[in-house]
């Protein structure tokens, strides 16, 4: 996400979204109360029989956010509250679908978790797509900066093998089905690199035929695994080469965080867990590390102690310790949200 200007004295940022990743990031600072404007498309009346659609100006105080992850729409509806046409009235009813592109406006009173989601934001997507697959299988997935989207599935019948020729034709019409269909995926999402996991046989197979796709043949690389499942595309993460494009990426460092937590709890050392007790070791300036998840905030806001707990979030910056918001629907927010939701590593143990 791009911040085009700032003006923090009448509370409002103007931004560009730069990628998928950004909606998720918006979806996170954009909630109801709060007012955005920006261009969009209206249709207005040229007479009583003719409209055209015409792009305004609109400012919309928000009433309702959609968004669901891995899609490339964010879309806000709410109250019009001015606009560039007097034939669009205020209090009219308007949704701006926010997409790739899209610049706006947001005009809030803006929260240390909200400065994190744009400075998180203004990494770049490491755009990712991995591919674990064996004859018959396949699992296809992109890597995010904020979790891991399990795109889609293959799967067809390669027959006995017993039926030699029936086996060997099966396999062959995989092959070009799963390469024809990883090119065009990647292609679509303009994946920067293709990390495709897989036996050995079928990683030799699909190297001698890789050259034939445009997309593919130079941004691919192979990862010998064991299966082609989601346990798969965990065995590719875990690779040295998936490593190699993904150690910058926050989810990456994430995974790191979380594993080191739960190593931490389950030794009883340097780590805790729960609002009550992070806040106290937050208080001690002995937090290192801290972790909160999606669904914390959203409940921190709709139990009315957000205030609270953003102020407890700059404090742990003044006593320079990092924060990692988590989001919950991703593998490792459900982690975090069966230790409270909020957790943290410690510079040394409280006890």
């Amino acid at each position: 996400m791009k911040i085009i200007k700032k003006n923090l004295k009448n509370n409002e940022i103007n931004i560009k979204i730069e990628s998928l990743d950004d909606l998720w990031y918006l979806s996170q600072i954009i909630v109801p109360g709060i007012i955005i404007n920006g261009k969009t498309y209206r249709k207005v009346g040229v007479n009583e029989k003719v409209s055209e659609r015409k792009q305004i100006f609109i400012e919309l105080n928000v009433e309702k956010v959609e968004f669901k992850d891995f899609t490339d729409i964010l879309k806000v509806l709410g109250k019009i509250v001015r606009s560039s046409d007097e034939r669009v009235q205020k209090g009219e009813y308007h949704s701006f679908n926010l997409s790739v592109n899209d610049e706006l406006t947001i005009i809030k009173e803006w929260s240390t978790v909200d400065f994190d989601y744009l400075n998180k934001s203004a990494k770049k997507d490491s755009n990712l797509m991995l591919v674990a697959a064996d004859y018959g299988d396949a699992t296809i997935a992109y890597y995010h900066n904020y979790s891991i989207e399990y795109s889609s599935t293959l799967s067809e019948e390669m027959g006995g093998k017993r039926e030699v020729t029936a086996f060997e034709k099966n396999k062959a019409e995989f092959l070009k089905t799963l390469l024809s269909t990883i090119n065009e995926l990647a292609k679509n999402r303009q994946a920067k690199a293709v990390l495709i996991g897989a036996t050995m046989n079928l990683i030799d197979a699909m190297k001698s035929k890789i050259i034939e796709y445009d997309y593919l043949k130079n941004k691919s690389s192979f990862v010998k695994i064991n299966y082609s499942n989601k346990n798969g595309i965990k065995e590719i993460i875990n690779s040295g080469e998936a490593q190699k494009s993904i150690e910058q990426s926050q989810y990456y460092e994430q995974q790191l965080l979380i594993n080191k937590l739960l190593e931490l709890i389950s030794k009883s050392k340097n780590s805790t867990y729960g609002y009550k007790f992070v806040k106290e070791a937050i208080n001690k300036g002995a937090v290192q590390e801290l972790l909160i998840s999606t669904n914390f905030i959203k409940k921190a806001k709709e139990q009315n102690f957000f205030k609270e707990l953003d102020n407890l979030i700059k404090t742990a910056a003044e006593l320079n310790a990092n924060l990692s918001i988590v989001n919950s629907d991703s593998e490792l927010g459900e982690q975090l949200d069966n230790l409270t939701g909020i957790a943290a590593i410690l510079r040394y143990n409280l006890e």
